[in-house]
């Protein structure tokens, strides 16, 4: 059955020209950012843009840097859902004798593909850059953080799912699209400003987006850089929303599988409980 739902799904996403115009701009987009920064020079003492595309940096930069097209592939899986609905194709799916539940499993099954393709994107750039950049080919340099690019996995299912969840509940991909973004700013920041400082840690955008912070190594050389210049105190990454909030990685990815799981099961309860 599954296999069925994949090859109805990869049928769905392959005839809308849409769906391969968008996957080729994210494709050629992150490829375009990581070869403009690996050519840009600085003159910060003690930082060089080289080793941010050395082992094991290159494994907190790629996936900070992919993370900020995860928006994109969100939007990309808002457009299909839509589609669904606008031309009522789950409806006819349904008549054909497919289950509702069906009809979200192939959706999941597009978005863990898509999750596979960028996981798969990201892994050959690190390894490409990383191995021509490199000094260190240890296999602990060269896979000592690859972890993050599970965690990354993990954050591109989160925004899809979030994008899901909005296509199911607006059913029309342009209110979908704002909606999803608004949600983005200013709706859930302004929400988190209501709560207490460590409460505001917990929200389900805070807690995604923080799967992959700045790099450690960009944060640090920018706190010692302001240190030296100025005499100043290191600039609070954090209270501009640019590095993770004091929670552990284990517990950040918990929630973030959890909050994955409710946007899940709200999409399921809508999806069985409205017309089609």
């Amino acid at each position: 059955m599954l296999k069925k739902l994949f090859q109805i799904e990869k049928i769905k996403a392959l005839s809308y020209p849409a769906f391969k115009t968008l996957m080729i701009i994210h494709f050629l987009l992150f490829f375009l950012v990581v070869l403009i920064v690996s050519q840009v020079q600085f003159s910060i003492p003690g930082f060089s843009i080289k080793k941010l595309y050395q082992f094991p940096n290159i494994w907190q930069f790629f996936p900070w840097v992919a993370s900020w097209f995860n928006l994109f592939l969100a939007i990309v899986v808002i457009l299909l859902v839509g589609n669904e609905f606008s031309y009522r194709t789950f409806r006819q799916n349904v008549i054909d004798g497919l289950s509702r539940n069906d009809l979200l499993r192939g959706k999941l099954i597009l978005i863990f593909s898509i999750a596979v393709y960028t996981f798969l994107m990201v892994l050959i750039a690190v390894m490409l850059f990383g191995l021509i950049n490199s000094d260190d080919y240890s296999l602990n340099a060269i896979f000592g953080r690859s972890y993050v690019l599970l965690i990354y996995f993990i954050q591109a299912l989160g925004y899809m799912c979030l994008g899901l969840l909005m296509a199911i509940i607006f059913r029309n991909n342009a209110l979908s699209i704002i909606m999803f973004i608004l949600y983005f700013f200013p709706i859930e920041p302004i929400i988190r400003w209501i709560f207490e400082a460590h409460a505001r840690r917990y929200f389900p955008i805070k807690i995604i987006a923080n799967l992959t912070p700045m790099p450690e190594f960009l944060t640090m050389t920018s706190e010692n850089t302001i240190n030296t210049s100025t005499g100043t105190s290191a600039l609070d990454f954090q209270e501009i929303g640019l590095t993770i909030e004091p929670l552990s990685k284990g517990l950040n990815v918990g929630l973030a599988v959890i909050y994955i799981l409710v946007f899940l099961g709200i999409s399921t309860y809508l999806l069985n409980k409205k017309n089609l």
